[in-house]
């Protein structure tokens, strides 16, 4: 009778089916816009004493509303000065005591919104340097008075002293048009504290929703249960080791990538230094892919504590555009820096929390080694799909799976403790058993291991 195949001899068949189940992470899809096509988009910014409002107005109704019909960005620079003139004759702003005066921050400039031409530009209203105080009050009449049809969605991008907060995503807090052109701010619950309460809950969920982030943590703390030991055939892992020594792997991981990503937070929040964006997204995928070769085989001993030190800088950089985002004054980001750093560390440790302990667990089985290879070719597939995605301007069908396990995280987190409960009670080893996994079939050859300092293992 034909014994099963072990364990390691199942791993590429069931990889190949992983590979093909998720070949349609390479099919592009289209992003959501701003606001609909066909309308004018208002974005409102509140400092602690300024507000600035961004317009995105739409072509045809620019051209109904001023009689110009500018078809290069010379002809619009020509009558610039004029133009915004006239705009503001139409755009005002104020709060509770007085009106604010206007300053073009961002003279118009042709682009494409939600594929049509716009005209867009940018403007402040402070009253010199006063805080901001109350409700604020938006009225905006420019093409509502010769188009009463056009609308106009405006949307809310940040309002720290009010506690309002979002990451590139403005949301509606009025649709003007049909004889409607003013929409009022109430701000209701305005207190410096609220902004930063906001940005702490803000980074929390920028890693609960970054499937890049938590896919870099998760393929580094996959190996923390493990010790890289040598091999004739280089460096293999060697599962379980005493719990003691897990914790203090995962605790320096989670360190190492703290620190990393608090140096270019802060440096690129504050404005000391610049990266353009495109090319950091594909370093975060490409960190991922890094981390996840490192759980496949050993890079080297203690290796998962340097790509998470330095791939942390990488991350950092991607997290500062949230708080650039926020347009924030300099207090206020020295405070958000802080407070959305505190956050970050918040969900990582919940991460670590709720996975280490299967970790632990699983790895006093022999499915741990398959366990973690797939996790590991899982991770490299979607860090390919994200750059492939970056590369085209376009989102991979990938993306929506992993939005439904961000929008269900207890039923994903249930399954997962069901998965390793099954492989435990299937493959669990022996009592007394000392190693498992990749040492095994180094046992199995007679070949020698050692840790990572000299420490010899006895062979089978």
């Amino acid at each position: 009778m034909n014994s099963p195949l072990p364990l390691r001899r199942r791993i590429p068949a069931v990889l190949a089916f992983l590979v093909a189940a998720t070949a349609i992470a390479l099919l592009p899809v289209q992003a959501a816009s701003a606001h609909p096509a066909g309308t004018t988009g208002v974005l409102v910014t509140v400092q602690s004493d300024a507000v600035d409002v961004r317009m995105q107005i739409q072509k045809a109704g620019f051209v109904a509303a001023t009689g110009l019909d500018p078809t290069s960005q010379s002809d619009l620079d020509a009558v610039s000065d004029n133009l915004m003139t006239f705009i503001l004759h139409r755009v005002t702003v104020h709060d509770q005591v007085s009106a604010l005066t206007p300053e073009v921050t961002e003279r118009p400039v042709l682009d494409t919104v939600n594929d049509e031409d716009a005209v867009v530009t940018t403007v402040r209203f402070a009253d010199a340097g006063r805080p901001i105080e109350g409700a604020v009050v938006l009225d905006y009449d420019f093409i509502l008075d010769v188009v009463p049809g056009h609308q106009v969605y405006v949307s809310l991008v940040s309002d720290w002293n009010d506690g309002q907060v979002a990451e590139g995503d403005p949301h509606v807090i009025g649709v003007l048009g049909g004889g409607v052109t003013q929409v009022t701010l109430d701000r209701a619950s305005v207190s410096p504290t609220s902004g930063f309460l906001a940005v702490i809950w803000l980074g929390m969920l920028h890693i609960a929703e970054g499937t890049d982030h938590l896919l870099f943590l998760a393929t580094l703390l996959i190996v923390a249960p493990s010790l890289a030991v040598r091999a004739r055939r280089g460096l293999r892992w060697r599962q379980p080791i005493a719990l003691r020594k897990t914790i203090g792997r995962a605790a320096l991981i989670i360190t190492a990538f703290t620190g990393g990503h608090l140096v270019t937070l802060a440096l690129v929040s504050l404005g000391l230094v610049s990266f353009p964006s495109k090319p950091v997204e594909i370093l975060v995928a490409i960190s991922i892919v890094v981390a996840a070769a490192h759980a496949l085989k050993p890079l080297l001993p203690r290796g998962e504590i340097i790509i998470a030190g330095g791939f942390g800088l990488v991350h950092g950089t991607a997290f500062a555009t949230t708080i650039l985002d926020l347009n924030l004054g300099f207090g206020e980001k020295l405070a958000a820096i802080l407070g959305f750093n505190i956050g970050v560390e918040l969900a990582q440790l919940t991460a670590a929390l709720l996975v280490l302990p299967l970790l632990v667990w699983l790895s006093h089985a022999r499915a741990f080694a398959g366990f973690r290879v797939g996790v590991a070719v899982l991770a490299i597939i979607a860090a390919v799909a994200w750059i492939a995605g970056i590369l085209t301007d376009q989102e991979s069908a990938l993306q929506p799976l992993f939005d439904g396990v961000a929008q269900a995280p207890v039923l994903f987190y249930g399954a997962l403790v069901a998965l390793v409960a099954v492989l435990w009670w299937t493959t669990r080893l022996p009592r007394g058993t000392a190693a498992a996994g990749d040492e095994v079939a180094e046992k199995r050859t007679g070949e020698s291991v050692t840790s990572g300092s000299d420490e010899r293992v006895p062979t089978a």
